[in-house]
């Protein structure tokens, strides 16, 4: 979805070289094959939810907030009290 998210909106792509350590990098690499993205993606990912303001909400919490029907209340039958003997 991300990548989606930056093929749609990122035209010109600038070049930065940066400088990791052998093992940061092989551990970006894994992290970006298994999001099946390029490394170049998975960083601007990584970049663009860091930088994100706080004026918008995530997408995937907006569904979840306009799914309930505001009607949350405390359930009559509390937790069990001695639940080391559960463990």
């Amino acid at each position: 979805m991300r990548c989606l998210y930056l093929a749609t909106y990122i035209w010109h792509m600038a070049q930065v070289t940066i400088h990791l350590p052998a093992d940061v990098l092989e551990a970006a690499r894994k992290c970006a094959g298994q999001e099946n993205m390029r490394l170049s993606a998975w960083v601007s990912a990584l970049v663009l939810e860091a930088t994100a303001t706080a004026t918008e909400w995530p997408q995937r919490l907006v569904s979840l907030l306009h799914h309930g029907s505001g009607d949350l209340v405390e359930p009559d039958d509390p937790p069990p009290g001695d639940v080391d003997a559960i463990r």
